[in-house]
């Protein structure tokens, strides 16, 4: 009888299966990847929306009508006598601060917060995204906000930018005309997270939100809507359209 012999594989064939296996991950890592980050976009897009309508909602009807949106006016003698709610009459250095107040972080219970809060159904895990924590406790800093927001944002026309992820440097895109087809990817977006180079997602004025990725971020594309005009040449009684800027990493 001929002896039952068990055939492995010889160390040649296990290589050349570990280099098949190589190189068919190392070309399909790309097209991963991409459907990565546009999940990532298109989930921050999703929050993007719910706060602009959030903002739109309280800013038309209800308690806080007109003074949601961020302005460079000081309108502290417009607040009732005694009131201790969240301060919508104040002006805001960076969108964190602005947030804090708007959800009433400062709140003394959970009960209060919810019933004096500006922004009904948005909580702090909604300010968040890819590589930037939830705020813990009673305190929204910059490193737990992903969105940067505009101040003085009334006159600007349907379609403006009016809230983007933090990672787009706002000077920037306020100086840019919406005829501007120029490839400035450098300056246009930082390195912070969410996303840094790789792309970013802007909110308009109306509602409509974009994603874009690093190779379809240019001026035409981010300014729809403006013609020759840049973000600059509108104001509101005098102040400068001007986004509250983060300054984390």
């Amino acid at each position: 009888m001929k002896a039952n012999r068990k055939q492995g594989f010889t160390m040649i064939e296990l290589l050349v299966v570990i280099v098949i296996i190589g190189i068919l991950a190392a070309s399909l890592f790309p097209s991963v990847s991409g459907m990565m980050l546009n999940g990532k976009l298109t989930g921050m897009a999703g929050n993007g929306r719910k706060i602009h309508m959030a903002i739109m909602q309280a800013d038309t009807q209800g308690r806080y009508a007109g003074l949601v949106w961020p302005s460079d006016v000081d309108r502290s003698d417009m607040k009732p006598d005694g009131y201790t709610g969240p301060d919508v009459y104040k002006t805001f250095s960076t969108t964190a601060d602005y947030f804090q107040e708007m959800l009433y972080m400062n709140a003394p219970d959970a009960k209060t917060q919810e019933r004096m809060k500006v922004l009904k159904g948005i909580e702090p895990s909604t300010l968040v995204g890819d590589g930037v924590p939830v705020a813990s406790g009673k305190t929204i800093n910059d490193n737990n906000c992903a969105w940067i927001i505009a101040s003085n944002t009334r006159e600007a026309p349907e379609g403006a930018p009016v809230l983007c992820t933090r990672n787009i440097v706002g000077d920037q895109l306020v100086s840019l005309a919406g005829n501007d087809n120029s490839d400035k990817l450098e300056t246009l977006l930082s390195t912070q997270q969410p996303f840094g180079r790789q792309g970013c997602v802007i909110v308009y004025k109306g509602g409509a939100a974009k994603t874009f990725t690093s190779d379809s971020v240019y001026g035409s594309s981010l300014v729809p809507g403006l013609a020759t005009g840049k973000l600059s040449d509108y104001e509101e009684e005098g102040n400068v359209f001007k986004f509250l800027q983060s300054s984390s990493k």
